[in-house]
């Protein structure tokens, strides 16, 4: 009791302890991490209710930087994060569509595929990666490891590829019922099928005169800012935006050798030249750690097919260099260092045999005495086999092939390295007659920007940006000093500037600047630039009508329609023909066809639907006009129409349906159609700058 007692006497003291613990918890997160309690977590993407965790996120782009590695190409990080972001989201989307429509795959179906009478491709995909025989085998082996000897980490491994593959493939069969049941859905009816064969069945031959828009002076007629809100506010909806948008000006400044730089490194390599032929072998360059050195044996067949490799080798005697080429700052130096006759490449028939001595010599005799090769290699105790294999044998990976076979005679099957456990059958199949063969020194020099150079461009942009406070500075005195500004539309989603790699640190500058903020100077040598960023404008909802590029194409819209307008008052009714109204345009009479499902009129231009539907509509012999087309106004007649095409056929209209209008159309904007009007909270900036 005694304990109770104390306990509640100090209730209010342990409130106001553990209340300061909270509330010291809580202010220590939010200045450290800012991401979480009323922030982002650990949530980098979220889309309607939808969320992508950041662990599984960097899970994926580990993967998928492997894969990169692995295919050698070089990918900007953050574009190959946002990448593996994009594909997320759009499984969640796909996810959440496949469990609204009650779409399963069965046990049974799955097994179908992975082992059963459906199981070719997989059986494919285990024999490609694993070189194994088929799924079965695998299943087997991987959950049944001591049956063949299997050590358990192993084991493990095997385990993990197949539960891996089998959830890949439910994905497929998923995706697979997915698509049946969208291609069912967005299907042609009879009359779907009829309006698109209407619409290119019919084809009129019109004959025509224009008088094009440019022929006004723009000067003459002066757009309204009242002018340009009129029109943008009728088509408002067409400049909608999925995120948050921001508009940049930016100053890229490449990292490039300078005029003093280039004369020093033509003298390096006019330096380095002299040192290979005054030294032996390449000794001349060994110091000069900017040279890079390959030895290379080449045929007279592979030098023939390098042009200015063979014009610099013809004159070379051995033991002297020469400058083969200069591709800008790259310089290619040849040395001769031996010219030999010997065998470019041979072809081997290869086995590699389990099993003893004895029967590997048993299956050497029985080649060497007519048995085909085939036959061989599909004993139980060949493991793998390779007939008529090329190896070059002026690869240096090649020198142990070349010993190997240096003294064999050709046709003849010999095992080099018998033991108790098995070995190799090797013989050689042919050997091409002896070429001439050079060896040579391949140098090869870069000349790079010097630390002064470096620093004076830095130190030059660090200058413009302190002495250009404000956006409107930075881009308008971009000029006068020297340097051009870029724009550039940036949103949470954006890898990079522009399309400038290695730029995601200047991206999240942006997305957290306040308007008419300049940036401090991003990048390095390793970049290969310095860059400098100005905040112009933010867009929330709608790109609004100041934006310069929908400024500037509202602007000559709305200037194109006062021109139409005058030109249409000033012809209207003035003749009675087209050749009549050519005569008042100064234009000539032309013809050209029109159907209501083509993209271009020849003649007169693309996307006029306007004018496409008013012919479709016109009667023959009927002259119609003046009209106002995109870019010039119109006076025509249909003089026929042609509709003594192809007669309609439910099945073809049915197909080019699909193919202009349904599934097979549709199916590239998937993403977008399950996105629908949810929105993407990107909060990529958040974790990565």
């Amino acid at each position: 009791m005694a304990t109770l007692e104390k306990i509640r006497s100090k209730s209010v003291l342990l409130l106001i302890i553990v209340g300061a613990a909270l509330l010291a918890f809580v202010i220590g997160d939010f200045f450290t991490s800012g991401r979480t309690l009323f922030g982002t977590g650990t949530t980098i993407a979220k889309v309607g209710d939808q969320k992508v965790d950041v662990q599984e996120f960097q899970r994926r782009v580990q993967q998928a930087q492997q894969q990169v590695q692995q295919s050698g190409q070089k990918v900007d990080n953050a574009m190959l994060q946002q990448q593996v972001l994009d594909a997320m989201i759009a499984e969640k989307l796909f996810d959440r569509e496949v469990e609204q429509l009650g779409l399963t795959v069965t046990d049974a179906e799955l097994s179908e595929v992975m082992v059963g009478k459906n199981s070719g491709m997989v059986d494919r995909m285990v024999q490609q990666q694993l070189q194994l025989p088929d799924a079965v085998t695998a299943h087997d082996m991987a959950f049944n490891p001591t049956k063949y000897g299997i050590p358990q980490d192993q084991a493990v491994q095997l385990q993990q590829y197949w539960l891996e593959l089998e959830g890949n493939v439910e994905k497929m069969l998923l995706q697979q019922k997915f698509n049946n049941l969208f291609s069912g859905v967005i299907a042609a009816n009879d009359l779907d099928a009829k309006a698109i064969y209407d619409d290119n069945a019919a084809t009129s031959r019109v004959v025509y005169t224009k008088k094009d828009l440019s022929s006004l002076q723009d000067a003459d007629f002066p757009v309204e800012k009242a002018d340009i809100e009129r029109l943008y506010n009728s088509e408002k909806e067409r400049y909608v935006l999925d995120e948050p948008q921001r508009l940049a000006n930016y100053i890229a400044v490449n990292i490039l050798p300078s005029s003093a730089d280039i004369l020093n490194g033509q003298k390096k390599v006019e330096e380095a030249i002299l040192a290979l032929n005054n030294q032996p072998e390449t000794q001349g360059v060994a110091d000069m750690t900017e040279f890079v050195v390959d030895r290379q044996k080449l045929s007279q067949t592979s030098v023939d097919k390098q042009s200015r490799l063979k014009a610099a080798l013809d004159s070379l005697p051995v033991g002297r260099a020469a400058l083969v080429s200069k591709i800008g700052n790259d310089y290619t130096i040849a040395k001769l260092l031996g010219k030999t006759t010997e065998s470019e490449n041979v072809k081997l028939d290869f086995l590699a045999v389990q099993g003893t001595r004895a029967q590997v010599d048993s299956l050497v005799a029985l080649l060497n005495g007519g048995a085909a090769f085939d036959s061989i290699a599909s004993s139980p105790l060949v493991a793998g086999s390779q007939k008529e294999t090329e190896v070059s044998l002026l690869d240096p990976n090649s020198q142990m092939v070349k010993d190997l076979i240096a003294d064999r005679a050709t046709g003849v099957y010999f095992a080099p390295d018998t033991t108790d456990q098995g070995g190799r059958i090797i013989r050689v199949a042919e050997r091409p007659a002896p070429v001439t063969v050079y060896e040579i020194a391949n140098v090869t020099f870069t000349t790079e920007p010097s630390n002064a150079t470096v620093n004076e461009l830095e130190s030059r942009l660090h200058n413009y940006v302190a002495s250009h406070k404000t956006a409107k500075e930075f881009a308008d005195s971009a000029q006068g000093a020297g340097f051009t500004t870029f724009p550039a539309y940036v949103t949470p989603s954006s890898p990079m500037l522009g399309n400038l790699n290695d730029s995601h640190n200047a991206v999240a500058w942006v997305m957290e600047a306040d308007k008419g903020d300049v940036s401090p100077v991003f990048g390095d040598i390793q970049t290969g630039r310095f860059l400098a960023v100005a905040l112009e404008d933010v867009y929330d909802d709608y790109t609004p009508a100041r934006d310069p590029q929908l400024a500037t194409m509202l602007t000559n819209r709305a200037r194109n329609q006062k021109k139409a307008d005058k030109l249409i008052a000033d012809y209207q009714g003035k003749a009675k023909d087209v050749a009549g109204y050519a005569a008042l345009m100064s234009a000539s009479v032309d013809t050209t066809t029109v159907n209501f499902g083509q993209y271009l009129i020849p003649g007169i231009g693309a996307n006029e639907s306007a004018l496409q539907g008013k012919v479709a509509a016109a009667k023959p012999g009927t002259l119609v006009g003046p009209v106002k087309a995109n870019n010039a106004v119109v006076v025509f007649t249909v003089a026929e129409v042609d509709s003594e095409g192809r007669p309609y056929n439910y099945d073809d209209s049915a197909v080019r349906y699909n193919q202009q209008r349904g599934a097979a159309r549709l199916g590239n904007s998937l993403d977008r159609i399950l996105l629908g009007n949810k929105k993407v909270k990107n909060n990529m900036n958040k974790f990565y700058k």
